[in-house]
């Protein structure tokens, strides 16, 4: 009995000890060029930037096609430009084309991300223009966003995403449902 209590009192005295014995980093000053303080206590650095994405995944249409639409299967591919404001919010420029129905969708507008390293929530509500060809013609639309992102590197520039997406145009037309991946890199 004597010896598991002595081996864990030589455990907590370690624990206690061990950080006092870590060296201290030479202060940091902020008088100097910027971005010069990184490492040392100074600023961080800067989550601005521009990335460019590649989108896939599956949409489904709520509505049947109208006639003489393009028949497919029911994917998608699109591409996504954002302009970064900082690690918790962007502006998202991006456009799909739906193979089944040949439908066109661009969007713009905001994203917002959960704080979290490497694994991030985000949240967002875009708006522009979905073409239903045959008849239907120009939609306005709206599409809100609902979704988690991973970056895969420690300079936080390879990003891949899973997100869902319902289009929906106003004025008739029909809900499209997009569930996707994505795969980009933040310049």
């Amino acid at each position: 009995m004597k010896r598991p209590v002595t081996l864990c009192g030589a455990l907590a005295l370690l624990a206690v000890a061990a950080p006092l014995t870590a060296s201290a980093q030479e202060r940091g000053r902020t008088d100097g060029p910027e971005e010069s303080e990184y490492g040392k206590g100074g600023y961080g650095d800067n989550r601005r930037g521009v990335s460019l994405q590649f989108d896939w995944g599956a949409a489904i249409n709520s509505q049947e096609n109208p006639r003489g639409a393009p028949e497919g299967p029911p994917l998608f591919v699109g591409a996504t430009v954002s302009l970064w404001g900082d690690d918790w919010y962007r502006l998202d420029v991006s456009g799909a084309y739906v193979f089944d129905g040949g439908r066109f969708i661009g969007n713009v507008g905001p994203t917002f991300r959960t704080w979290g390293w490497p694994l991030a929530f985000t949240l967002g509500l875009k708006a522009g223009a979905m073409v239903i060809p045959e008849g239907e013609g120009l939609r306005f639309a709206l599409s809100p966003q609902l979704g988690a992102e991973l970056f895969l590197d420690r300079r936080d520039r390879v990003l891949m995403g899973l997100h869902y997406s319902p289009d929906i145009p106003i004025g008739g037309g029909g809900v499209t449902n997009r569930l996707f991946m994505n795969v980009g890199y933040r310049f």
